[in-house]
């Protein structure tokens, strides 16, 4: 099995980890500290290590998780006062991009609580992807053709309309602003590139059922799932004549893969398997074994924390909340305590 080498950083659950939070049409610059003024929650300000933070409904805010793995507890949601109808956290870089139900959208930091405004039009319940680095991001609602390229995050942002092939179900973007879309298409799926600054469409790679695609970071090269044969390719040169390179399969223990990501510094990659409700270790390198560790709980993603190979893989709101750390010699997941659970918690 050949692998690529790349280039991460991180560490979560049992030791304390300082996790902080997890083209077409006219542009405009919009550096941050202009806009809108900041919209802030009252009250105290939590303190002390952030172990993540995700959009609650039910409180109609962006609500932190202080303390370590084990002895947590939830904070009091911030950007709460109805401006905002959600955000997109990115744990990496220490800031969130928070939507209006209009479709404004607005970049906040995190834990400072401030945010300043991007795009007084933007796409209303849009969908926003992160690229690995979290420098570029996209807004985009599957099935439309319009959507928003943010490059110069967080600190000069500047945003472009894009326009992405009508049908797209899924959508992922690199850190050049380069775009992988997947689109249904004779009893399976293509997976498209739209390039940095292209309207060209160009063909990548067909699966037979999309599991998940993902990009390594600093490079127009992605991981790509496909869920009915159990494999995970490695798509470089995508601009060109695309090269594609098993990276896993059955044998290191894909089962129906739901989700793919990259770690922060590009050397191994997370896989979630549907099967039996774990996640796999892949090196990217090819110096190690691929790793699986089961759940006992239901992992459907692998959303980011501020670490290496660390990621919340289930939606908040559901019940327990779980971690997968990766970052361990041997694997494992830690619960992230609700409100509920915390209450008796002492950090």
């Amino acid at each position: 099995m050949q692998r690529k080498d790349h280039t991460v950083v991180c560490i979560l659950g049992g030791f304390v980890a300082a996790l902080v939070i997890t083209g077409c049409g006219s542009s405009v610059s919009a550096p941050l500290g202009g806009g809108a003024p900041a919209s802030l929650t009252t009250g105290m300000v939590a303190t002390g290590p952030v172990l993540g933070a995700w959009w609650d409904t039910n409180a109609g805010g962006l609500r932190g998780l202080y303390g370590i793995a084990g002895a947590a507890r939830q904070g009091s949601p911030s950007f709460n006062d109805g401006t905002y109808s959600g955000a997109t956290v990115c744990m990496r870089q220490q800031f969130a991009l928070l939507t209006t139900r209009a479709g404004a959208l607005f970049v906040g930091s995190i834990p400072q609580r401030t945010a300043a405004g991007l795009a007084g039009q933007g796409i209303a319940n849009a969908r926003i992807a992160f690229s690995p680095s979290c420098t570029t991001a996209l807004a985009y609602v599957p099935g439309n053709a319009s959507a928003l390229l943010i490059q110069g995050l967080p600190a000069t942002p500047k945003i472009s309309r894009v326009a992405l092939p009508g049908g797209a179900t899924a959508a992922a973007v690199g850190d050049s602003g380069s775009i992988l879309v997947s689109m249904a298409q004779s009893g399976a799926v293509a997976i498209q590139l739209i390039t940095n600054g292209s309207n060209a469409v160009q063909p990548v790679t067909t699966v037979a059922k999309f599991g998940g695609m993902a990009f390594l970071p600093g490079a127009d090269t992605a991981l790509i799932a496909d869920q009915a044969s159990n494999k995970v390719i490695e798509a470089a040169q995508m601009s060109g004549n695309p090269s594609l390179t098993q990276i896993a399969g059955p044998a290191d223990g894909v089962a129906q893969p739901v989700a793919v990501a990259v770690s922060s510094d590009g050397r191994s990659a997370a896989v979630v398997n549907q099967t039996d409700a774990s996640v796999v270790r892949v090196d990217l390198t090819g110096q190690s074994a691929a790793t699986r560790t089961v759940c006992h709980c239901s992992p459907t993603e692998l959303e980011p924390l501020a670490g290496n190979l660390t990621f919340r893989v289930n939606e908040p709101g559901a019940g327990t909340v779980w971690a997968y750390d990766g970052d361990a010699a041997s694997p494992r997941f830690v619960f992230l305590p609700s409100e509920q659970s915390t209450q008796g918690a002492r950090p």
